[in-house]
């Protein structure tokens, strides 16, 4: 079932994730690890405007993206995403901040130390 790409759908996705069996979560997770944009897209119910902006993330950032964010979610984490308060009807979007990125991209012992937080921020916000 496809949710909608806010707080309450993202949690819903994770929550739906994690509820599987390992290894079901592992082929669902992977397929998050080979195309994230096109995971995203068949998971979430986007607006123009977000279907826009994660076609226009750069190859390897989308890369990144999927693979350290379903490294996080095999290992049981709930995924951290912050999204500021629009306070115009279509802002600009000013920043995609992701702490944690680079030490769950292979998930290593560092990585269990560290969240995986995900900070999107707009102009005026």
């Amino acid at each position: 079932m496809k949710e909608n790409l806010d707080d309450v759908g993202l949690a819903a996705k994770v929550a739906t994730l994690l509820a599987l069996p390992r290894v079901d979560r592992a082929l669902a997770l992977q397929l998050m690890k080979d195309n994230f944009v096109g995971w995203m897209e068949h998971n979430f119910n986007l607006t123009s405007n977000q279907s826009y902006k994660l076609n226009k993330l750069p190859a390897g950032l989308g890369q990144k993206l999927g693979t350290a964010i379903s490294n996080y979610i095999m290992e049981d984490n709930v995924l951290q995403v912050q999204k500021d308060e629009k306070k115009d009807e279509d802002p600009d979007f000013t920043a995609l901040s992701v702490y944690g990125l680079e030490e769950w991209l292979d998930g290593g012992t560092e990585a269990e130390a560290t969240p995986l937080h995900i900070r999107i921020s707009y102009r005026n916000a």
